[in-house]
């Protein structure tokens, strides 16, 4: 007579967690052999869904905006002169870019900041010294207005020429830089205006134009005194390159 006889575990039916637990449980070397399977899909799982995380948050910071700033290499004080060593130029999220701040470094470089700048702090255009005529000019020069009787005289010289400015009783001034020139035009009736003046074509406000020269050279334009109808007795004489005497 034939017994029946239970069927081995792994042909036992079960469904769910049940039956994959109870496919994964107990000794024997097929079952050891599934669960370290088992891990090794989880971790790969596991390894791939960080992947995929990392992307997806790489993804989103790209399509964030981004803007240049200068900023800070390090502590800066007031004073002290934009150089590529003492500023450079990151990218930042846009929305964290302060006002009016300053994004390319050519645009200020020379010129001295009127706030103190930590390190990594942006730059701004209110924490630069604006453009001056003196800048990048030794720290001894300093820039004097020189009114000039002939407005033909100015017709002749523009910013950066180097000039002789002459007296009554000779030479005052020898190869000082021009900074800048009075504007003039030409009225209707074709006299050439310095500044606020006359159709007569006389300079009532004292035209000309402004140079760097020493204390010393200044000290002795202001001393030239005016004719009798109080304009300036200087000529200018354009001339070369040279350095500068007095």
């Amino acid at each position: 007579m034939a017994l029946d006889r239970p069927a081995p575990a792994d042909a036992q039916p079960a469904g769910g967690l049940l039956g994959v637990a109870g496919w994964l449980r107990g000794p024997g070397r097929r079952r050891q052999w599934r669960r370290r399977v088992v891990r090794r899909a989880l971790a790969v799982g596991c390894a791939v869904a960080a992947a995929a995380g990392v992307v997806g948050i790489a993804r989103s910071a790209d399509r964030q905006p981004m803007e240049r700033v200068v900023v800070a290499v390090r502590p800066l004080a007031v004073g002290e002169i934009a150089t590529p060593s003492a500023l450079r130029e990151v990218w930042w999220p846009a929305d964290l870019v302060p006002e009016a701040s300053v994004h390319e470094l050519g645009s200020v470089l020379g010129r001295p900041l009127s706030v103190p700048l930590g390190r990594g702090e942006p730059l701004t255009r209110t924490r630069v010294a604006r453009d001056g005529l003196l800048l990048g000019q030794p720290v001894d020069m300093v820039a004097v207005h020189v009114s000039v009787p002939d407005p033909g005289l100015l017709a002749l010289v523009s910013a950066g020429d180097r000039v002789d400015l002459w007296g009554p009783d000779g030479p005052v001034a020898r190869s000082v830089l021009v900074l800048s020139v009075d504007d003039s035009w030409v009225t209707d009736f074709g006299a050439v205006i310095q500044g606020q003046g006359s159709s007569s074509g006389y300079d009532v406000d004292g035209a000309g134009l402004v140079v760097s020269a020493g204390h010393d050279v200044v000290g002795r334009i202001l001393s030239v005194p005016d004719d009798a109808l109080g304009r300036a007795q200087l000529a200018v004489v354009l001339t070369r390159d040279r350095p500068r005497v007095g």
